[in-house]
């Protein structure tokens, strides 16, 4: 694996990068107006990621590639998550579509979604503040099992 001088800067110079073959996209297909309103906004967006990689959490850790399992398994679930809405949503789209009998595909309301939902994957399953305090949920936390130790008082069988 490559290891990069400055971990923090990937995530957003990716976005700058892919944002500016987009805006250079809309300038070709439509106006270079929209094209410089669209190059303005993937610039604010790669300064909100380069401020959201320096944050300490989960956001900031997946963003920056920093990553121990808890938090892989958090990019599973919320990618999972992305991946159900974004099916969800196409189904919809394509049964509006076939009653409509139309032939229109809303690709960009899919992936618009299917990001924030991701995004949003990551703030649900995340590390909340009573898992920072150190209280677990679910059957592995470390109050069930120390639960069932002090309750076991069932003798052998003979």
């Amino acid at each position: 694996m490559t290891k990069f001088r400055y971990p923090r800067l990937v995530a957003p110079l990716a976005v700058l990068a892919i944002g500016t073959a987009m805006a250079l996209a809309v300038g070709i297909g439509h106006t270079w107006t929209d094209a410089l309103s669209s190059e303005i906004t993937i610039i604010l967006i790669t300064v909100g990621y380069y401020f959201l990689t320096g944050s300490k959490g989960d956001v900031g850790a997946i963003y920056r590639r920093r990553t121990d399992e808890r938090q892989q398994h958090v990019i599973m679930k919320a990618s999972r998550l992305a991946m159900l809405v974004m099916f969800a949503l196409t189904f919809g789209i394509a049964l509006v579509m076939v009653a409509r009998n139309e032939n229109y595909w809303q690709e960009d309301v899919i992936g618009s979604v299917g990001g924030v939902s991701f995004f949003l994957g990551i703030m649900i399953y995340g590390t909340h503040e009573e898992d920072a305090a150190g209280t677990s949920r679910g059957i592995m936390a470390s109050d069930a099992v120390k639960g069932i130790e002090e309750t076991d008082d069932i003798a052998p069988p003979m």
